[in-house]
């Protein structure tokens, strides 16, 4: 009965696994190309979700503890940058996969799933500002802290690009600038900060947590 328990619990790691990557990796290739993604995916990944949490019955009161703490939790997020696509999608994973995979190498001492797909992608944005800098650097533009957070373009062609101005006015901002009006200043080199495509990084990080595991929880065993 254990083995046929553990090899129960294994399968249904790989179809939550095989499920979100398909799912999320399209949705990250419509996010990388449109900057949107279709309220189908999120729905098709709840309603798999269910159906393999009714199927394996796994224990109640933590699963439902991880479901009440993810929705609001991505929903607050909502209000601190993140797109409604990119909330969406973190439902999705709190009704497909609300508790940490078994199969994981070094699974999550937290038992919400979400937040460690959640903290994880986060992780994968710490490169930008390095990888920003030595793009500025070869382009001569050290301007901090601008160098770390964007890059300058022309006006007229960063109208047609994936991204959000730097500038107001004459004044410069690490804070995007949403309704800038870049034909007013078409010739002018400005300073802009790319619109990123989270939901790549939140593909990425849940496949890292799926099979390799808590980054943040790897690091920190360093220290013990």
């Amino acid at each position: 009965m254990p083995q046929e328990t553990e090899r129960n619990e294994t399968m249904m790691d790989l179809l939550r696994l095989l499920t979100g990557f398909a799912i999320l990796s399209y949705a990250a290739y419509s996010d990388l190309k449109y900057r949107e993604a279709s309220n189908k995916l999120w729905i098709l990944m709840g309603v798999i979700g269910l159906a393999l949490l009714i199927m394996e019955k796994p224990d109640a009161t933590t699963t439902f503890i991880s479901i009440a703490v993810s929705f609001p939790l991505a929903f607050l997020l909502y209000f601190f940058g993140m797109g409604g696509a990119d909330v969406k999608a973190m439902w999705g994973i709190a009704l497909l996969s609300p508790l940490p995979p078994k199969i994981s190498l070094f699974p999550s001492p937290i038992f919400i799933f979400p937040l460690t797909v959640l903290i994880n992608s986060l992780f994968l944005f710490v490169p930008l500002p390095f990888i920003l800098l030595f793009y500025n650097a070869y382009k001569k533009n050290l301007e901090f802290p601008y160098c770390l957070f964007g890059y300058k373009i022309k006006a007229w062609e960063a109208k047609n690009k994936f991204v959000w101005s730097m500038e107001k006015n004459g004044k410069k901002s690490i804070i995007p600038v949403k309704n800038f009006n870049f034909d007013e200043v078409a010739n002018k080199e400005i300073w802009v900060t790319p619109k990123l495509p989270f939901l790549v990084f939140i593909f990425v990080g849940f496949v890292i947590s799926f099979i390799f595991g808590d980054i943040l929880f790897f690091l920190l065993s360093f220290f013990q």
